[in-house]
Order: C-alpha cells, then structure tokens, then sequence
C-alpha cells in the first residue's frame, strides 16, 4: 500500500507540471493588459511600458515560463498578487479552507440524501417510491445552480431572514445556502448512481441466498448489498468532489464567500496573472489528493481490492527473497 500511496504522489508531479503550462500560456493569449488594468485607463504609455517591464511581460513566453516554473517548483514561491502585492501563498491557505469546507459540506448534503433516496428506488422498483426519487432526481438535474441559489436567497434569507445572503460573518451557518444550491446536480446525480449500483446488486445470488437464510431485509440492504455497491458511488464521490472544487466559483460569488472561487474569478477579471495561476495549481493538488483519497477508500470498503495490494507485497517480499 505504502508504495502505491508514493507511485500515485509521484504521478502527481507531470499532472501539476501539465496544469501549470497550460494555465500560464493560457492567461498569457488572455485579451486584455494587465499593465494598464493596474495603473487605468488615464495612465500614458511611457508608464505602461515601464509597469510591463516591472512585471516581466516585455520578456519572451518562454522566458517567463522558465522563470515562473523555477520559482514554483524549486523555491516553493507562488509569487505576490499583482494588484494588491500580498504574498500568494499566504492568501492561499484561508481561502482553500473556506472553499474546501463548502465542498464538504456539500458533498455530506449530497450524498446524505441522494444514497438514501437511490436505495429508496432500488427496492421499490417500478412503484410509487422510484417514480418520485427519480423525478426529484430528474429535477435536481436540470436547475442550475445560480438560478437555485437565488432562489435560496430570496426565500431564506430576503423573507424568512433565517440565514445570512452573504460573507461568513456567521460562521457554519454561512456555508447552508451555498451547499444547498451546490448540491442539487450532485443529490440527483448521487441518487441515480445509487440506484443503478443497488439493482446491480440486488439480484445477486449471495443476497437471494441471505433472504433465504432469514437475515432481516434492512440488514441485507445495508451489511450486505450497499457495502458491495459502494465502489461506483465511491468513485462518484470523487468527481463531484472534484467538479464542487472547479464549481465553487460561481456559487462563491453569488454569495460573496472569500474562497479560492472568488479569489481566482477576481484576479481573472483584474488579469492577476500569478493569483490565476497559483489558484489553479493548488486546485490542481486538491483534487489530485482526493482521487488519491478515494482509492485508498476502495480497499477500505472492498475487501478483494486489499487483497490485491497484501498479495503484491508478498509477490515482492518473495520476489527479494529469491534474488538474495
């Protein structure tokens, strides 16, 4: 396990490698400049070419990639905002963890609800309860998201004044309207997955056998056949995970949460190059993490997957053993 943990972390090298020559070139053929977005429109062109200068613009693409990939990857230094000069990797951390605590909460409300709602419709095939779980899923679909939050906010927090429209003043409290508007795709998404792993299962042999034996049907739903069903939701899991972290932007600055979303759609408007390009790095790590996360999940929840990693280590140990 311990050495496929560290061929996964090594893997993770050429992907942040790949995002962050892409996102670079990318904000380099961005229209717009940066040069006279800092300083304005009154700004004459002597003072424009001397603030690209400052910022390293009048060099060479590759030049500037060479530099920037050096800093990053050598000296650990995502550079300062252009704008507002403050370190990027101390903006960083707080904003990440905003963020990362609506992708979690998001993500609990998702799959919450939607496994339970899916195992609903699994065993009630065909009937009332699978019609209305996959109707509600059908919905949870099609709106979008920013139209739901809306929504949210004229009802909760315009009219019923329950909870904060904005900012994260309130604490937790701050994070419900935009994981409820975050989570309606990955609710029915979640559902439909869960259904479709719970009949897959549901008519194995093993469960007909365990009915026969007399174990109590909700024992057979949820010790025997969920467990077995896991690995698809599991995997689901990861991609909406994945999809909350890119997906944050929009919900952040609906609802003027300070997270990486805002952050990075702010510094893209301002063209703050090293904001945009930091941002997408660590986004980049997150997510890497969290497939790595969700792999170790399998063998957790899979017993046959253990087995192939305990089985590999003895193949090795064996293997070392011949040789010496």
């Amino acid at each position: 396990m311990g050495r496929y943990i560290l061929k996964r972390l090594l893997w993770m090298i050429p992907i942040i490698l790949g995002v962050t020559i892409l996102v670079f070139a990318m904000m380099t053929v961005c229209p717009g400049d940066p040069a006279e977005i800092i300083l304005g429109s009154t700004a004459t062109q002597a003072d424009l070419a001397a603030k690209r200068t400052q910022l390293g613009l009048d060099q060479p693409f590759l030049v500037r990639l060479g530099k920037y990939m050096s800093d990053v990857f050598l000296r650990f230094d995502l550079g300062k905002s252009w704008i507002t000069g403050v370190s990027i990797s101390a903006s960083i951390p707080e904003r990440m963890s905003r963020t990362m605590i609506l992708a979690i909460v998001t993500l609990v409300i998702a799959f919450g609800l939607g496994i339970p709602l899916g195992i609903t419709a699994a065993t009630h095939q065909n009937k009332w309860q699978d019609s209305v779980s996959m109707v509600l899923a059908l919905i949870g679909v099609a709106i979008p998201n920013f139209w739901l939050a809306l929504l949210l906010i004229i009802l909760f927090s315009v009219k019923l004044g329950w909870l904060p429209a904005m900012g994260i003043e309130a604490g937790l409290a701050s994070y419900i309207l935009p994981a409820l508007s975050n989570s309606a795709g990955a609710l029915a998404n979640a559902a439909r997955q869960t259904r479709s792993s719970m009949l897959d299962v549901i008519r194995a042999d093993y469960i007909t056998t365990a009915r026969a034996k007399g174990v109590p049907e909700r024992e057979v739903i949820t010790k025997h056949a969920l467990k077995n069903a896991m690995i698809p939701i599991i995997t689901q899991m990861g991609t909406t995970f994945g999809r909350l972290l890119g997906g944050a932007m929009v919900i952040e600055t609906i609802f003027s949460l300070p997270g990486m979303g805002l952050y990075v759609i702010n510094a893209v408007n301002n063209r703050d190059y090293p904001v945009v390009q930091g941002g997408a790095i660590v986004l980049a790590i997150a997510f890497s993490l969290a497939m790595l996360l969700i792999d170790l999940l399998y063998a957790a929840v899979d017993p046959r997957i253990k087995a192939q990693y305990a089985s590999a280590k003895k193949g090795n140990a064996k293997k070392v053993k011949a040789n010496a």
